[in-house]
């Protein structure tokens, strides 16, 4: 009687794939495939953390301070989108008492949003162009430093209407680029103190030093 031979373990590893791959449905295939460009995107947002925020965030709301600068305030949010949104419905009651305001339109409305890497793309209803030059200004700065407090994202393309538009920054100039939170520098109310004044009555460091030399040579 012939002896039946053992079979190669890697030959008997591959057929057990093989038989779990096909049980599984899965076609086992040696050719390779491109990714659609749907599935592109979607691991990409995927892999920047998706649309989900950590539940506790802040939102920029013009502060009661005589400069109207901003200052950021705590509010809930689970998703990138609804913080945007929150902060479009301007400050609560107990901010209205202290005095906390915005300048968003009220009825201005995120028709849609998307994080891509480290962008959100913010798509607004019309009413946020009812605004003067000034007040489009301050209302992008509450945006982009609102966005800024998610995960990841370090800039801003906003659109309006689903079409971009040339908006204003805080130097005076305008894009229809990406926005960042250094476009709008001196918006936001900061607790560092102020650089203490330079003493005018400081003799230049090179005069001085010639004096000390000069005192310190004696002659025989």
């Amino acid at each position: 009687m012939r002896q039946r031979r053992a079979m190669p373990s890697c030959l008997a590893a591959t057929v057990i794939v093989a038989t779990i791959l096909t049980a599984c449905g899965i076609q086992t295939d040696g050719k390779p495939r491109d990714v659609p460009e749907a599935d592109q995107r979607l691991a990409t947002a995927v892999a920047a953390g998706g649309a989900d925020a950590s539940g506790a965030s802040r939102v920029y709301l013009i502060g009661p301070s005589e400069q109207h600068l901003l200052r950021s305030v705590p509010r809930q949010a689970d998703t990138r989108q609804r913080l945007i949104e929150v902060l479009l419905q301007g400050p609560n009651d107990e901010e209205l008492n202290d005095q906390y305001s915005s300048v968003i339109p009220p009825l201005t409305r995120v028709l849609s949003s998307e994080s891509v890497g480290n962008v959100l793309f913010v798509d607004l209803s019309s009413e946020i162009t009812a605004l003067s030059v000034q007040g489009l200004t301050q209302a992008l700065a509450q945006i982009v430093y609102t966005a800024s407090e998610l995960d990841g994202v370090q800039a801003v393309q906003i659109t309006v209407d689903g079409e971009p538009l040339l908006l204003p920054k805080g130097d005076g100039g305008s894009t229809m680029e990406l926005l960042r939170t250094y476009d709008y520098p001196g918006f936001v109310e900061t607790a560092q103190p102020a650089y203490p004044e330079v003493p005018l009555n400081i003799e230049p460091f090179a005069e001085t030093s010639t004096a000390s030399a000069d005192s310190s040579i004696t002659t025989d």
